[in-house]
């Protein structure tokens, strides 16, 4: 028998001219990938947005604030001192890299009055932000160490030109260190948010080194009406449903070379550890809102003792004290808002005889201001008037400390 394989060859031709024309392309010959997409975005009081693909963003926002500031000393006859000024002037870069779980923010403060305490640099904030989980996060860098509510609170959306008296002497501030936290914890709809945080304990943009030691904070907050913006004050949105805020936090800063543990002066010689205890509250609903604070501090002695070149000792006093603040205000439509606020500051026995000497002239803060929101706390105009005075249910103004302000606030 006899097979004639003739008819096939042209079918096997075929097949080895397919398999030619449809062998793999090489990498370097494959048409490249489409670049990600780039999208600018912008709106006032937000800066600019720059996004690249899923992997990368970038914001850009700038601040400004032009400030007129009168004070009256107590005495008689009394010399009025006056302050034209940039107040403050700062630039923020953040965004997400790689994921939007990874988050970044740079602050630079770049005004005079904005380099406190002796400060070489103008870093404010930054950090690295990573939130793998809703109940656990991690940032790490320079940041508002997590302790009291009215410290924490961004300063472009205070109602008054200056933080109340207390949380200047008694509060802690930014640091270099790591915080653990989630804002929802245990729940998506979760009231309940937690901070704790381990830091340098030597406050911000520190040159020199110090004897070792460390800040540790841990801070409990409950929002039981649901979510509230408590880092804003005033009630701006004139807020249909009831909000409120509730907050606890400790802190021990051991071996701390400055005056008020993370800022002040430092001393000249010697170490002081610092136990901070702070409580506070915030509520808004139609426009009112309202804010209160407790804060103590204690250094665990009264004076740094150590030794002068010439073998004479060196005693430095150190401060101890506690204090509350109370903050009410009414935003009408159109957005104009009234606040005002009054604090006590007390001396703890065995304290600075200075301090005692100071907060028994000067112990009580009353004052009074009025916004213009054109952007809400984006652009507003600021009035108020801050006064101090011995402590007392009928202060004596004839011995008072004046201060007004008139200030334009810009963030774009």
């Amino acid at each position: 028998m006899q097979i004639d394989f003739l008819p096939i060859r042209p079918a096997v031709g075929g097949l080895l001219v397919l398999l030619l024309t449809t062998r793999a392309v090489p990498a370097w010959a494959a048409d490249p990938a489409p670049p990600p997409e780039v999208v600018f975005k912008g709106a006032p009081g937000q800066g600019l947005t720059v996004s690249v693909g899923d992997g990368f963003s970038l914001n850009l926002r700038g601040r400004l604030q032009l400030r007129y500031q009168l004070g009256l000393p107590p005495g008689t006859p009394s010399r009025p001192q006056q302050q034209v000024s940039v107040g403050t002037a700062r630039l923020w870069f953040s965004g997400h890299l790689y994921r939007p779980e990874l988050t970044y923010m740079l602050q630079l403060a770049l005004a005079a009055r904005d380099y406190r305490d002796g400060a070489i640099s103008p870093i404010f904030d930054a950090y690295l932000d990573w939130k793998p989980h809703r109940d656990l996060a991690v940032r790490a860098g320079q940041f508002f160490v997590p302790f009291d509510r009215l410290r924490t609170v961004r300063e472009f959306a205070l109602q008054l030109a200056d933080r109340p008296r207390p949380v200047g002497e008694l509060t802690l501030d930014r640091d270099v260190g790591i915080q653990l936290y989630s804002d929802r914890f245990l729940g998506a709809t979760s009231p309940l948010a937690w901070r704790v945080g381990l830091f340098g304990g030597g406050g911000i943009n520190l040159a020199d080194t110090r004897t070792p030691g460390a800040l540790l904070v841990g801070r409990l907050e409950l929002r039981p009406l649901g979510p509230i913006d408590d880092d804003s004050e005033g009630d701006l949105e004139r807020r249909a449903a009831p909000g409120l805020a509730l907050g606890i936090a400790a802190a021990r800063n051991w071996n701390s070379n400055r005056l008020r543990s993370t800022t002040g002066t430092r001393f000249t010689g010697g170490v002081t550890d610092h136990l901070h205890l702070a409580a506070d509250a915030v509520f808004k609903w139609r426009g009112v809102a309202l804010q209160g604070e407790y804060l103590w501090k204690r250094a665990s002695v009264n004076a740094i003792s150590s030794t002068r070149p010439d073998g004479t000792p060196l005693i430095e006093p150190t401060r101890s004290a506690h204090g509350w603040i109370a903050q009410a205000s009414y935003t009408f439509q159109p957005p104009v808002e009234l606040v005002a606020r009054v604090s006590q500051l007390f001396p703890l026995r065995g304290t600075d005889p200075s301090l005692i000497s100071e907060l028994d002239r000067l112990g009580q803060e009353t004052a009074l201001g009025a916004n213009y929101y054109l952007n809400g706390h984006r652009f507003k105009v600021q009035a108020d008037w801050i006064v101090r005075t011995p402590v007392g249910l009928l202060p004596d103004f004839s011995a008072a400390d004046h201060l007004l302000h008139l200030q334009l606030d810009l963030t774009f």
